[in-house]
């Protein structure tokens, strides 16, 4: 195992999970990619370098709290997204 950003994964896919939720205007790969970058860069990041840090980070995703965090970000994000994507709508 290499090490990973282990919030990478946990965000994409509570991402996937809620894309729905979000009600963006687009829904092309450009706009889940800015929505994807932008809770990440709000979000600690959680690197882990063996199955027990995996483990140990996945347990925590466990707390209401932590997950309450991540669907914020997300929701910010899919805001700013909405407001101003970074591409016009013929690249859609």
């Amino acid at each position: 195992m290499k090490v990973i950003n282990l919030m990478e994964q946990i965000v994409e896919d509570v991402l996937v999970e809620h894309w729905n939720n979000l009600r963006l205007p687009c829904d092309c790969e450009i706009c889940k990619n800015d929505v994807l970058a932008l809770a990440l860069n709000a979000l600690p990041t959680r690197y882990v370098s063996n199955d027990k840090g995996r483990m140990i980070v996945q347990a925590r995703m466990m707390n209401e709290q932590y997950q309450a965090d991540v669907l914020r970000e997300l929701s910010r994000a899919a805001c700013v997204v909405a407001v101003k994507p970074s591409h016009t709508s013929e690249n859609s």
